[in-house]
C-alpha cells in the first residue's frame, strides 16, 4: 500500500520492503491488491469504496501488521471505515485491521524501534506534515493522539549528514487533495506554489512527506515551474546514497 506507490514508485515500495525484510520481517504484497478506497469515497460513491474496503480487509487478514508508505490512506481508512462497515459483517474485522495497520515511519519508530544506523544523506531536507494526516491519523501504538509529526523527524534525524529544516506552513494543504487538484486548479497550483516557495526558503534541497501522492503533485509542479526543490519519499532517504 499504497496503490500510487505501487503505480508510479515501485522502486520505493521495494526499498520499503528490503528494508523490513532486513529487519528480519516476512513481507506480503498481494499482486490483486488495488485502491482503499479514498478517492471514490471522497467522490460519493460509497457502495464502490464499500467494496474496496471489504476487500483489503480480507487481503490482509492473515497478517500481523499491515504497513503503509501512504499516511494519508491510513488516515481515510481509520476516519471512514466505521461509516462503511460499522454495524455491518465486516463490523469486527474491520476494527481487527485498523489496530494493525501502520503508516511506514509510525511503525519503524512505534513497533520496530528502528533507527537509521549507518546511513547518509548529506542533504537539507524539509518535511511536510499532512494536512489529512494531522487531522485524522491515529497511531495504534498511540490511539489517544492525532497526528503523525515525531515519527518521521526521528527517521530523519538519526540519517547521518542530513540537516532537517522546518519549514512555514509546514502543516497546510499543498494543493492536491485528489481530484480537488482538477477541479479547483488555480487555487491548487497557488497553495502548491506556496508550499515550494516555502521549502526553498529556508535552503531545502529535498522536500519529503508521509503522503506519496503529495510528492508526485509537488514534484509534477517543480518540474513545470522550474524550481530547484526535489520531492522524495522517506524510504528513499532512508536507504541512504548510493
Amino acid at each position: 500500500m499504497p496503490c500510487c506507490i505501487d503505480q508510479f514508485a515501485a522502486d520505493s515500495a521495494w526499498k520499503a520492503i528490503k528494508l523490513l525484510e532486513g529487519l528480519k520481517l516476512q513481507c506480503l504484497y498481494p499482486s490483486s491488491l488495488t485502491c482503499c478506497g479514498k478517492e471514490l469515497y471522497n467522490q460519493g460513491d460509497r457502495e464502490s469504496a464499500r467494496e474496496l474496503g471489504e476487500k483489503m480487509i480480507e487481503q490482509y487478514d492473515e497478517c500481523r501488521y499491515v504497513v503503509c508508505l501512504g499516511s494519508g490512506c491510513v488516515a481515510y481508512m481509520q476516519r471512514c471505515f466505521a461509516r462503511l462497515f460499522h454495524n455491518t459483517t465486516f463490523h469486527n474485522s474491520y476494527r481487527q485491521f485498523l489496530d494493525k495497520c501502520f503508516e511506514l515511519s509510525d511503525f519503524l519508530i512505534n513497533v520496530l524501534h528502528y533507527e537509521a544506523a549507518g546511513v547518509k544523506f548529506q542533504h537539507r531536507v524539509a518535511l511536510m506534515d499532512h494536512c489529512t494526516t494531522q487531522r485524522d491519523y491515529s497511531s495504534p501504538a498511540h490511539p489517544d493522539r492525532k497526528g503523525l509529526a515525531e515519527e518521521p523527524r526521528k527517521l530523519l534525524q538519526g540519517v547521518e549528514g542530513l540537516t532537517l529544516v522546518e519549514m512555514a506552513q509546514q502543516d497546510v494543504c499543498c494543493g492536491f487533495g485528489g481530484m480537488f487538484a482538477n477541479n479547483f486548479t488555480p487555487i491548487a497550483d497557488s497553495l502548491t506554489k506556496r508550499k515550494n516557495d516555502n521549502a526553498l526558503a529556508v535552503g531545502a534541497e529535498y522536500l519529503t512527506c508521509t503522503e506519496p501522492s503529495c510528492l508526485m503533485h509537488l514534484q509534477a509542479y517543480a518540474d513545470k515551474a522550474g524550481v530547484g526543490v526535489k520531492c522524495l519519499n522517506i524510504i528513499d532517504i532512508l536507504v541512504g546514497e548510493q
